[in-house]
């Protein structure tokens, strides 16, 4: 008997000693032993702007350390002492004479500081002093600092928990670099995908910026640029997230100049009020007449036309998120001139890729991928361009670029009363787009039965809903949504929530010694806890519900001494009143400009009776 359980062993240890042989030979990685042997399809994550790790380096390729810890230098990297070092005398001697004595050159020279390592030459080559981290392995091979990063921004731990990290990918790129060598990096990275888990196809989820790196591939990988092999029968599901396939209107207005804070009555009322606490807002406004109107304006030209020549407008990267309509505009304002002619012609390489994105997502249906879009509106976008009030958005993406094409009210308004859906790309009458809050008519959008919106819901926040993480999990997982109708519990309009927050609190209330609370004080917890875990059981999104509930756990949590009231805008008080005042009366003048503006204002008073006589 011991001899046959030996022999039986040894052939045992024989054959997983061929298998490993095979897939060490072979490449594969994955416990699943690839195609044909797996439910699950391999995902490649493309992540939005910022999401990607690029450190500073030196001339040596060394990492330039910060309190011994590696430089992040997205988007930029300012050391504060040499800025005020180098700011100090060009400031003071501004101040004094009330005249731009070098102060628009050195704020030039202190964004070159901050952003050198951020600019591209002229080719489009990114700088040698960024540093990418790159993920050329699976999550399975992950630091768990890793892990912490890739979750951190796109929280799909519960995906990577159903279908194994071994078939969970992070595709990480620089957001200032070169749109065309990104996307050649991606087609390589879908390969090295295949090899190591043996699979033929892959999943891609492109989120935001990675939509801009989605339109290249599907154009530069057609089969249509020589070099460059088809795609398409390597993909097998393209899960869009908040996509920015045609670019953003703020990056649109900024390469255009259209700046709403280039609008000197909204500089000194409405812009700072949108970005920060009103409060804070007013006493900038006032600490801005220090200078001079004409002083200040000079100084805010010659800072956003350098930071544009010399970063945004080498980078094809930034290029790629400049609307289509702005394009023609923009290209002709930042690269007309010979020197940018490379740059031109990888820029309108991507145009093409922009233009052709539906034609080319049809090629790929048609070719068997397929595809949904999950997306996010009701938000106003971000104050920073003129288009900011113009459109529905959701804070940093216009919604006609993110949903491909659907028609909306704007921000606070709705559709006419009685509207009814165009069925541009959705003739089915029993189909109806129109969101229930008569904002949106999906049926103008490119896939309306494969485009789920959610609405209030902000860009920088679409992770921390969880709702969203969930379908696009369901989406990558599994085959069982066909379409916005299959399942009732991911309807095609929903609404946004910050899961996240809820979920922090209902960590502390777990936290909270019972023995030490009286029974009122804890019946109010256990009802707040349990209204927060209803609403968080549900798939179905109530923004309103889900505020109140967080308003009424942390209550009850402040109440016990486990958690700080949350901050509430400041009365903007005595700085308010006073920035107005002064805008009211002297316009957008600086202080040193008050006596003169004073003496005109006497005399119009004055020889008001006279022209009211005339």
């Amino acid at each position: 008997m011991k001899k046959i359980i030996s022999m039986l062993l040894a052939l045992c240890l024989a054959f997983g000693a061929c298998v490993m042989a095979f897939g060490a030979e072979s490449g594969v990685k994955t416990t699943c032993g690839g195609e044909g042997e797996c439910d699950f399809v391999p995902t490649i994550v493309i992540p939005g702007i910022g999401q990607s790790r690029v450190y500073l380096v030196d001339d040596n390729d060394e990492f330039v350390l910060n309190d011994g810890k590696k430089i992040n230098c997205f988007p930029a990297y300012a050391d504060i002492g040499s800025i005020i070092k180098k700011a100090l005398l060009p400031a003071m001697f501004t101040l004094l004479t009330q005249h731009d004595v070098g102060l628009s050159k050195t704020a030039c020279s202190i964004l070159d500081d901050c952003f050198y390592m951020n600019v591209c030459d002229n080719e489009g080559n990114p700088s040698k002093y960024g540093k990418l981290e790159e993920y050329p392995y699976s999550l399975a091979e992950c630091s768990e600092e890793e892990k912490d990063v890739i979750y951190g921004n796109i929280p799909l731990r519960n995906y990577g928990e159903i279908v194994g990290e071994d078939h969970l990918y992070y595709f990480a790129y620089n957001s200032f670099g070169n749109n065309i060598q990104i996307v050649d990096r991606l087609y390589e990275y879908i390969e090295m995908v295949k090899a190591e888990t043996g699979h033929d196809k892959v999943n891609i989820a492109p989120i935001s910026l990675g939509g801009t790196i989605a339109n290249g591939l599907l154009e530069y990988y057609s089969g249509r640029y020589e070099g460059r092999p088809c795609v398409y029968e390597s993909l097998n599901k393209i899960i869009y997230i908040v996509p920015a396939v045609d670019g953003s209107s703020i990056v649109g207005d900024i390469a255009t100049g259209d700046l709403a804070f280039l609008d000197r009555e909204y500089l000194y009322n409405g812009f700072l009020e949108g970005l920060m606490d009103e409060k804070e807002a007013r006493q900038i406004e006032i600490l801005l007449r220090i200078l001079p109107d004409e002083v200040l304006m000079k100084v805010l030209n010659a800072a956003v036309d350098h930071l544009i020549e010399t970063v945004i407008a080498h980078s094809t990267c930034m290029w790629s998120l400049i609307p289509g309509e702005n394009y023609e505009e923009a290209t002709e304002k930042w690269l007309s001139t010979p020197e940018m002619a490379n740059l031109k012609e990888q820029a309108d390489m991507y145009y093409a890729a922009q233009t052709n994105r539906f034609d080319n997502l049809a090629a790929a249906q048609a070719a068997g991928v397929k595809a949904f879009n999950i997306v996010d509106y009701g938000v106003a976008l971000y104050n920073v361009g003129s288009s900011w009030n113009k459109e529905n958005a959701d804070g940093v993406i216009d919604l006609d670029s993110t949903s491909m094409g659907a028609y909306s009210a704007n921000v606070g308004e709705t559709l006419p009363e009685g509207y009814t859906q165009a069925g541009t790309n959705c003739s089915d009458p029993n189909h109806n787009h129109v969101s229930p809050d008569n904002v949106v008519d999906a049926s103008t959008c490119f896939m309306p039965d494969h485009t789920f919106f959610f609405a209030n819901q902000g860009h920088e926040q679409t992770a921390r809903n969880d709702i969203i993480m969930s379908l696009a999990t369901e989406l990558l997982a599994y085959d069982n949504i066909t379409d916005v109708y299959s399942d009732e519990n991911y309807p095609q309009f929903n609404e946004g929530r910050d899961a996240k927050t809820l979920r922090g609190l209902l960590d502390t209330a777990a936290e909270v010694d019972r023995a030490s609370i009286s029974a009122e004080q804890a019946a109010k917890l256990d009802a707040a806890v349990e209204n927060a875990e209803d609403l968080l059981s549900t798939t179905i999104g109530n923004t309103a519900a889900t505020k109140q509930a967080e308003k009424d756990l942390r209550a009850a949590l402040v109440e016990l001494g486990y958690a700080s009231p949350k901050s509430e805008p400041q009365d903007p008080g005595f700085a308010g009143t006073f920035s107005l005042w002064l805008l009211k009366n002297f316009g957008t003048n600086g202080f040193s400009e008050y006596p003169v503006v004073a003496v005109k204002n006497v005399f119009a008073f004055l020889l008001s009776p006279f022209k009211k006589g005339n």
